[in-house]
């Protein structure tokens, strides 16, 4: 579990997790080892579900806190590689996924020689259904980078274990896009 998680639904993004946390993160003064995970949810309800699965039953009737559009975004731009975030059980690539694609795609083009690598994230005693599911997924980012101009022979695809990565959820819901960039 991530010390921060973040639920993001219909463009707002609320803190369920890791409140603790809140004035550093609103300050950009995370420490690395922080490590903070965005979660797409598909309804409002599914945004209380994870605050209250993060956070025990609110004392009262009102929300997490809301994280500023412009603070979402910074948490996106500094996350590892490029990492394409799906709704829980979706493959939907939503207009952010599809702006992160185009970003890795703009960059590969003018690197062709570079490799760009899909990695899924998955749980070795999770369900056939996960796999599955992490499959399609990383099929439609690389049917998107094609159509940005990206040699299907440039792109391959790895499997990394949830438990290798600190603060991963044992379902994953993003798979990156990883280019080697050579200095």
């Amino acid at each position: 579990m991530a010390d921060i998680t973040l639920a993001e639904f219909n463009g707002r993004v609320w803190l369920v997790g890791g409140e603790v946390h809140i004035d550093d993160l609103l300050a950009n003064t995370l420490t690395p080892d922080v490590s903070i995970e965005l979660v797409r949810c598909e309804s409002q309800s599914d945004v209380h579900d994870l605050w209250v699965q993060n956070c025990g039953e609110p004392t009262s009737s009102g929300m997490p806190w809301m994280i500023h559009p412009n603070i979402a975004a910074r948490i996106r731009r500094t996350s590892p590689d490029y990492a394409v975030y799906f709704a829980q059980w979706s493959v939907m690539l939503d207009p952010d996924a599809l702006a992160v694609i185009r970003e890795a795609a703009n960059w590969s083009v003018q690197n062709p020689e570079v490799p760009v690598i899909l990695a899924e994230y998955l749980d070795p005693a999770g369900p056939q259904a996960m796999v599955d599911l992490s499959r399609l997924r990383a099929q439609l980012i690389e049917d998107k980078l094609a159509e940005h101009g990206i040699e299907r022979s440039q792109v391959s695809r790895v499997r990394r274990l949830v438990d290798d990565v600190p603060g991963m959820a044992q379902e994953s819901q993003r798979v990156d896009i990883v280019i080697v960039r050579l200095v």
